[in-house]
C-alpha cells in the first residue's frame, strides 16, 4: 500500500513539474513593443560605430595582405554594417506596433549596448 501511494506521489510530480502551467508565459504587447522600439533606437544611435567597429575586426586579422588594404576593407564592410544598423533601426522603430514575434534581420551584435 505504501508503495502505491510513493509511486503515485512520484507520478503526480513528474506530471506536475511538466505541465504547462510551468510554461513561460508570452509577453504582453506593451512589453514587446517597448522592447522592439528600444533596439531601434540603440541601433539608429549606434550606428556610426558600426565603422570602427569594422575596421579593427578587419585589422585584427593577420592574412597576410597589407594593413592598408585590410583597413580600408574594414571601412567598407563597416559602411555596409552601419547602413544594415540604420536601415534595422529605423525598421523596428517603425514597425514595433505591428502585433507579433518581431526578430527582425540578425545584426551581430544586435545592439552594440
Amino acid at each position: 500500500m505504501k508503495t502505491k501511494i510513493l509511486a503515485l506521489l512520484i507520478v503526480g510530480a513528474i506530471f506536475t513539474a511538466l505541465s504547462p502551467v510551468c510554461a513561460a508565459q508570452e509577453q504582453g504587447y506593451f512589453t514587446q513593443m517597448g522592447r522592439t522600439f528600444t533596439r531601434g533606437i540603440k541601433n539608429v544611435v549606434s550606428f556610426p560605430y558600426a565603422i570602427p567597429a569594422a575596421i579593427r575586426e578587419h585589422d585584427g586579422q593577420n592574412d597576410g595582405s597589407p594593413r592598408a588594404f585590410r583597413d580600408t576593407a574594414g571601412f567598407f564592410d563597416g559602411s555596409f554594417r552601419a547602413l544594415k544598423r540604420l536601415g534595422c533601426g529605423v525598421w523596428d522603430m517603425l514597425w514595433c506596433v505591428v502585433p507579433g514575434d518581431q526578430e527582425g534581420l540578425p545584426l551581430k551584435p544586435e545592439t552594440f549596448f
